[in-house]
């Protein structure tokens, strides 16, 4: 009796060592699942936000150099053309987003030099082309040096002479000449030259340079100017969507059984077999049986965790059920035993044993008292 209690004792403490040593393997496991599935749902987050901000924001600006060309005249200085320009913008690929507004600048430095001040307006053309040379569209804009006074050009130079005599500035000015404003590339006939022409003849240039200004609005400006604000606000949007999606797939991988119901000749069977639809305990302990047979069958080292964790309770409740019943079983022949030893009366062989035992005491009392009287 002591062994078997020894034994139940020692069997009970082994299988809830294995099912705490179980369960915390699984929570390990969980957490590391958790941490991977959260740095992975960030990293996704970033990167889908960072992929649509490059694809969705254009290059805000596209700078070309404007070499000029003229030709010069032979009999006297100076020129005797209209100094004229071909930028290529691309070759192979679209250089401008489709229905994105653009400005089209030309920048003109020019010294203030007396000519140029003399010169007072002139005109700059401008042509936009396509594949084989197609003329697009075309533009003329004017264009002069800002007006100074002699007395405050004076005190300027007075004042930044320092700076003029040591070069870090010069007497010149930058004029910009605006294109094109709000410019819509057609996708099917992109622009691929830029074709400049100067209308005068006495301009003097230290440099020109075409710039292409992207006119950004709505949420292309808020991406682009709120870059820290966007960037927060977009990958949380990502990180709840993902969160959501990986939810319901950890969801779906977690509670992967499923109820199916077989409509045809076997649907009996299948309802009869199935340990939810069916009513019946013997049928839903029998199908219990039958998986755990299955479970055990397979080898140690192709069982999941759940599975081992399940083997391990259902090894624990077999135990409690086994003392249980073994018990109830012992109290129960105890209980037969009292209740037939107060119910059944005494037998006549019984009855006559005892008579003749009372009779003989009786004769040997009888015996031993007259022997004393002698």
């Amino acid at each position: 009796m002591a062994s078997n209690i020894l034994g139940s004792f020692v069997d009970d403490y082994r299988n809830r060592a294995l099912l705490a040593a179980f369960s915390f393997k699984d929570l390990l496991y969980r957490m590391f699942a958790v941490l991977s599935t959260t740095l992975l749902i960030i990293w996704l987050s970033v990167f889908l936000y960072v992929s649509f901000y490059y694809s969705y924001v254009p290059t805000i600006s596209h700078s070309r150099p404007v070499h000029l060309e003229f030709s010069s005249c032979v009999d006297a200085s100076g020129i005797c053309s209209y100094p004229t320009a071909n930028i290529t913008l691309t070759q192979q690929h679209h250089l401008l987003k489709s229905g994105q507004p653009y400005n089209i600048m030309l920048d003109l430095e020019m010294p203030e030099s007396d000519v140029n001040k003399e010169l007072g307006m002139f005109m700059v053309h401008l042509k936009l082309n396509g594949r084989n040379g197609q003329l697009l569209t075309k533009s003329r804009r004017s264009a002069m040096l800002r007006y100074k006074s002699g007395q405050l050009h004076f005190l300027s130079t007075l004042f930044f002479s320092p700076f003029l005599l040591t070069g870090p500035m010069e007497e010149k000015q930058v004029v910009k000449v605006e294109m094109f404003s709000e410019f819509l590339e057609n996708s099917y006939n992109p622009v691929t030259n830029i074709w400049i022409e100067i209308e005068s003849r006495r301009l003097q240039l230290y440099s020109a340079k075409l710039r292409i200004q992207a006119e950004f609005t709505g949420l292309r400006y808020f991406m682009f100017y709120w870059p820290a604000a966007s960037a927060t606000i977009g990958i949380a949007i990502n990180v709840v969507y993902l969160s959501l999606i990986f939810g319901y797939i950890w969801y779906r991988l977690v509670h992967a059984n499923q109820v199916v119901v077989r409509v045809g000749l076997n649907s009996h069977r299948n309802y009869a077999s199935s340990p939810v639809l069916s009513n019946n305990p013997s049928t839903s302990n029998a199908a219990a049986g039958d998986d755990a047979a299955n479970n055990s069958g397979q080898p140690k080292g192709k069982q999941t965790m759940e599975q081992r964790k399940m083997e391990a309770k259902e090894t624990l409740q077999r135990d409690k059920r086994r003392k249980l019943s073994t018990q109830n079983n012992l109290d129960d022949q105890q209980e037969r035993q009292r209740s037939a030893s107060f119910s059944q009366p005494p037998s006549p062989t019984l009855r006559i044993q005892e008579l003749s035992s009372t009779s003989s005491s009786s004769s040997n009392s009888n015996r031993t008292t007259d022997a004393s009287d002698e």
